[in-house]
């Protein structure tokens, strides 16, 4: 079978903006509720489509009519998923539900898209029905039929303003189990005058030379299928440049400035300045985060405190036989007081490090975490003396403040 399942001709899908409004102007139509649009039917129809060697399941379909000139509109779609072809209660709607009456019978994807066609690979489908199933290596069946939808509407900020369905579409597939991992938080990253080398690297490569991770929120619980939350970084700051980027470091939708101590992301238009604090002192930025990444927002406050200054931070641990003093953590800031640090660690399959921050010294000042000594933590708030931290396999960003004794272990991606 082949690997590229191709679905049909695409539509051509106009895909230029203009304003969503229901008032009607000279400049702007009126939007009006579509009756119908059309999923193609697949070429891969009438087979059965292998969700471990597929590496392009496409779908397409025509665009709603959602004004009386079809004038062009960027609308937003949904791919959804159903076993039963009833799309009643969703997925993420029955996980919300406290009282565990309501019960799934469709998913939502979450990768939506304002073109006329989307493709996942058959992993990313794959994943989606062992998590809606709960299939186990023993219960994963060799065949399942499901039924293909997709949604189109209308986004205003949180809402969807005339949502219309396509018709669905039955195709069998092969599923193959693997075992699930939750999605890991979504990052953003520091870059700026004096982050780092200064260099303003927006790479992966460039962590822990150019660009910084934020925290992850001790406090914070992330949502396992969307990795949504809040992450934070306090330190001090000087009057110097910065900016935020996303993972894949694409400044189209960096955090920018607007005005001092005020920020604002991009969302794919213009450049602007970069952000900056005024006065110099201490900040914590807080980001709320959105798989949409132009949705994610970020605030700065400005904190009165005083903390203790220290010339150099390590990280100590099984991974270099608990050699004194420990391997010397990056600073963060390039000049002027430093109070976060970083290291990346690798961890070989099957090993779990323990680990511990401390001056380079002595053991008077250390920090640890935990109930038990090697007890895996992704981030916490670790204590003077605290038990030694736990890190699984494979190779991780290691973030520490000195200032509260938050930790944050990021998984390299």
């Amino acid at each position: 079978m082949k690997n590229k399942y191709i679905l049909g001709a695409l539509l051509i899908c106009i895909t230029s903006l203009f304003t969503a409004c229901t008032d009607d102007n000279d400049s702007n139509p009126t939007l009006i509720q579509p009756t119908e649009f059309v999923l193609n039917a697949p070429a891969y129809a009438n087979e059965t489509v292998d969700l471990q060697h597929a590496a392009d399941v496409a779908f397409t379909w025509s665009q709603p009519k959602y004004t009386a000139e079809n004038a062009p509109i960027n609308a937003t779609y949904e791919v959804q998923l159903s076993p039963t072809n009833s799309f009643t209660v969703s997925k993420k709607e029955a996980e919300g539900d406290e009282s565990g009456d309501k019960v799934a019978d469709y998913l939502a994807f979450n990768k939506t898209t304002t073109l006329c066609k989307t493709s996942f690979t058959g992993k990313e489908i794959d994943k989606e029905l062992i998590g809606f199933f709960g299939w186990t290596e023993e219960t994963t069946p060799n065949y399942q039929e499901v039924y293909v939808r997709v949604v189109s509407y209308i986004a205003e900020g949180t809402k969807r303003l005339n949502q219309i369905e396509s018709n669905s579409i039955k195709l069998a597939v092969k599923p193959f189990y693997e075992k699930l991992k939750d999605t890991a938080p979504l990052m953003w990253y520091f870059v700026g005058d004096n982050f780092g080398d200064g260099k303003w690297g927006n790479k992966a490569v460039a962590t822990g030379t150019s660009r910084f991770p934020m925290f992850l929120d001790s406090e914070c619980t992330y949502d396992k299928n969307s990795g949504e939350g809040v992450i934070t970084y306090l330190n001090y700051f000087t009057s110097q440049g910065w900016k935020l980027l996303p993972e894949d470091g694409n400044w189209d939708f960096a955090f920018i400035a607007d005005g001092a101590n005020k920020v604002v992301n991009r969302k794919g238009g213009a450049d602007g300045a970069n952000c900056w604090v005024d006065p110099a002192g201490y900040y914590l930025v807080k980001v709320t985060t959105n798989k949409t990444t132009k949705e994610s927002t970020c605030t700065i406050e400005k904190q009165d405190i005083t903390p203790t200054v220290y010339n150099q931070i390590c990280i100590i641990g099984s991974f270099n036989d608990w050699t004194t003093p420990g391997e010397n953590m990056i600073p963060v800031n390039k000049e002027g007081e430093n109070h976060v640090w970083f290291y990346e660690l690798k961890v070989d399959p099957g090993k779990v490090e323990q680990i511990k921050f401390k001056i380079p010294d002595n053991w008077d000042t250390n920090w640890g975490f935990g109930s038990n000594d090697g007890d895996i933590a992704t981030c916490g708030k670790a204590t003077n003396g605290g038990k030694n931290i736990g890190v699984g396999e494979g190779t991780w960003y290691i973030m520490f403040n000195d200032i509260t004794g938050e930790f944050s272990i990021i998984e390299k991606q």
